[in-house]
């Protein structure tokens, strides 16, 4: 055992401290001085021994260990320098300068600290009073706080931590990323052939508007096993500004944790540790995990059918994993928590008991498209998780008791792998009228469609109607099915306006949220290419008729219908698409008191962000004669914006469930009261011809306003007759 004599390290410290130094622009200069070799009175230990002293106390359910009557030393070599403001307050050292077994980072209140411990110098501390942690996500040593291991304190730095006359060249272990180990942390490491990636190369180091602590980077590997790393450097440093360079080359860092110790870092000293000398770029490839699937799709499902609406797959089985490609993209903000994978890329069934088809896995990450981007093959480990039917499509899931939750982002990858394949995704090139339940949460592509006429000029989720999810209709031009596009509020583009014209839509067909219908959800505007024209029937404009048929087909007054209560009976059909609102009957006292009773509706004083009603008459059959004509009159009151629109339909089936679905054209030819301020007269809409529908059809009286004040109307409506000659 060597024996500690004081009077040595006095002198030693002496020495440096009467040594002249001195600081120009920033700059500090190393002290020339020499540096004698104390002799500790207590035993060598290494780096590796304390980290085992701290894992030991983690074992026994503690969170730090604190020396105490050790009498020992730790040593080791420095391989952090702070001169460039990328470390702070804290030494980085490993255990010896080429192919280090442990490495530790040591917390000191000190600043800077390169002048007196500089890279490579040999630094041996005392342990006893000292307590290493975790720091985070590294182990750590330093002073014992409240919440775990804090700074050792200036003042007693001289009595914890003592300089060797030894000095060294680091030799940087040389590593790629899939050879990067968690014993590999806090020591230099040397990736040979890596670049930053291309997203990142037009930034600085750490001086864009979103870095609000440490810019994070990306650095790719160009090495034959691929994958990437973040790389992180401190607001404070002193080429924070400087331009990330563009070429590929060799990166010297020190390996570290993020923040909140969930993801392997770089950090390197100053930007001489990057030599991207080379003008050529690589191809960057994912990680290859090693990993193989043991089961399918399929028997996921079969198993969840088996057990009846929730399956846990446990611990203690043999290990199931599945493989799939990630179809979803979260990056515009139309998914969220979730991502869905395809059981294969292209459209083929992979085997008589293996179809092609889907499944959804939810988690609490957010821009998990930076993760898995879209094609990117996903591994899913399934023991620990569990499989359930969850809003009417299949699931995977943490379990918890009888329900799935979302896998917490802590554990995402003991769960959900990324793969090294990435594959362009071919979308099942369908119709509505053929699409079943093995293409659920998969992606697939319906031709010949468009947005329904009476929605253009709607955003796709800006409206305010739109609470959760904006619903618009989609409708094929060759009859082969109708089906809604949903689309979230937080969408980026959801104040967008629907594409007007027809052609070729790509989404996810997936559940409604009460898994009441089928529905197709986009990633982005890039998934809807409409660029040909609409198939729209030619819209209903007759014109008007010179005179008033003589055969009445159907006609109402509303006399018989009671003051205040909806408008029933008839024929009628009065249904709410928006808010409270909706068609009542009505009796004027004023100067519109001679026409007595009369259908109204408004918005006026509703609270609705939108009210949207219709009045539908029965069934006219306009094959049965000719000569059709219609007139009715109209009133209204502050109608401030609000509109009345007279509509026909040959093509609603008469339930309610598809009013909003259906082809309505609008008849123009019909005179509705103009806007104004007041009860005016009623204004007879004219004899508008209809002699040129055919088939069964309808005509709808469709209010439009809110309860806005520059948009809260009124509207009356009365004396309605069809005729036919």
């Amino acid at each position: 055992m060597k024996h500690f004599k004081p009077y040595i390290l006095f002198l030693s410290l002496l020495a440096i401290g009467i040594t002249v130094s001195c600081v120009q622009d920033d700059q500090f200069d190393l002290p020339e001085t020499t540096i004698l070799d104390p002799e500790l009175n207590g035993e060598i230990v290494s780096i590796a021994s304390v980290q085992a002293a701290y894992l030991q106390a983690v074992m026994a359910g503690e969170t730090t260990f604190t020396f105490e009557g050790t009498n020992t030393f730790m040593s080791g070599f420095v391989i952090s320098n702070d001169e460039g403001g990328n470390f702070f307050e804290e030494i980085v050292m490993q255990d010896v300068t080429k192919d280090p077994k442990a490495g530790i980072k040591v917390l000191i209140d000190v600043n800077p600290l390169f002048t007196k411990y500089e890279v490579g110098r040999k630094v041996f501390i005392k342990l006893d009073g000292l307590t290493v942690g975790e720091d985070s996500g590294v182990i750590t040593l330093g002073a014992l706080g409240e919440c775990g291991v804090t700074k050792i304190s200036a003042p007693t730095e001289d009595a914890y931590i003592i300089r060797s006359s030894e000095k060294d060249t680091i030799i940087p272990t040389v590593k790629t990323i899939s050879e990067i180990t968690y014993n590999d942390l806090n020591t230099l490491i040397q990736l040979p052939n890596a670049q930053f990636a291309e997203s990142d190369i037009d930034l600085s180091f750490s001086n864009e508007p979103g870095d609000e602590f440490d810019g994070d980077r990306t650095i790719e590997s160009c090495s034959a096993d691929g994958g990437s790393i973040l790389f992180q450097t401190s607001t404070f440093a002193d080429f924070k500004g400087i331009n990330l360079p563009d070429g590929s080359g060799s990166l010297t860092a020190v390996l570290s944790k993020t923040f909140f110790g969930d993801a392997y870092a770089l950090n390197v000293r100053t930007p001489e540790d990057i030599n991207f000398d080379s003008t050529d770029r690589c191809e960057p490839k994912f990680l290859d995990p090693n990993i193989e699937a043991t089961t399918t799709f399929a028997a996921v499902r079969a198993r969840l059918l088996q057990a009846g609406g929730y399956a846990a797959f446990g611990t203690d089985e043999e290990p199931l994993i599945i493989e799939g490609y990630n179809v979803s993209s979260d990056e515009q903000g139309n998914f969220f928590d979730e991502i869905f994978l395809q059981n294969t890329p292209a459209t083929e069934d992979l085997g008589p008991n293996n179809p092609r088809m889907g499944v959804r896995v939810i988690v609490d990450k957010n821009d998990i498209y930076q993760l898995f981007p879209v094609g990117r093959k996903v591994y899913v480990k399934l023991n620990g998780l569990a499989v359930a039917e969850n809003a009417g499509i299949l699931t995977i899931g943490l379990q918890n008791v009888s329900q799935i939750e979302k896998i917490p982002e802590a554990v995402l990858g003991d769960f959900v792998i990324g793969g090294q394949e990435v594959e362009e995704i071919q979308p099942l090139i369908t119709s509505v009228e053929n699409l079943n339940e093995d293409d659920l949460n998969t992606l697939v592509q319906l031709e010949n469609m468009q947005f329904t006429f009476q929605q253009l000029g709607f955003t796709y989720a800006g409206e305010p109607i739109d609470n959760f999810d904006g619903e618009r209709s989609l409708e094929s031009c060759d009859e082969t099915g109708d089906i809604r596009l949903f689309t979230s509020t937080f969408a980026n583009f959801k104040s967008s306006i629907l594409d007007p014209d027809s052609g070729t839509i790509t989404a996810i067909y997936s559940n409604d949220f009460f898994a009441e219908e089928q529905i197709l959800t986009i990633r982005d505007l890039a998934d809807i290419n409409f660029s040909g024209n609409r198939c729209d029937p030619p819209m209903v404009d007759c014109g008007l008729a010179s005179t008033v048929g003589s055969n009445q087909l159907f006609s109402d007054f509303f006399e018989s219908q009671s003051t205040g209560e909806p408008i029933s009976g008839n024929g009628w059909t009065n249904f709410i698409e928006a808010g409270t609102e909706t068609w009542e009957a009505y009796e004027e006292s004023g100067s519109n008191a001679s026409l007595g009773i009369s259908a109204h509706m408004g918005s006026f004083n509703s609270g609705d962000t939108m009210s949207i009603g219709w009045l539908i008459t029965p069934p006219i059959n306009f094959d049965a004669q000719k000569g059709e004509t219609l007139t009715f009159k109209t009133s209204n009151s502050f109608s401030d914006g609000s509109e009345l629109e007279v509509l026909f339909s040959n093509n609603w089936d008469g339930t309610i469930a598809t009013i909003t679905t259906a082809t309505w054209g609008s008849l123009s030819a019909a005179v509705v009261v103009e806007d104004n301020t007041y009860f005016g007269d009623w204004v007879p809409s004219g004899n508008v011809s209809l002699d040129c529908i055919d088939g069964i059809g309808y005509i709808a009286f469709r209010y439009v306003g809110s309860g806005e004040e520059a948009f809260d109307g009124t509207y009356e409506l009365d004396e309605i007759v069809i005729n036919s000659n």
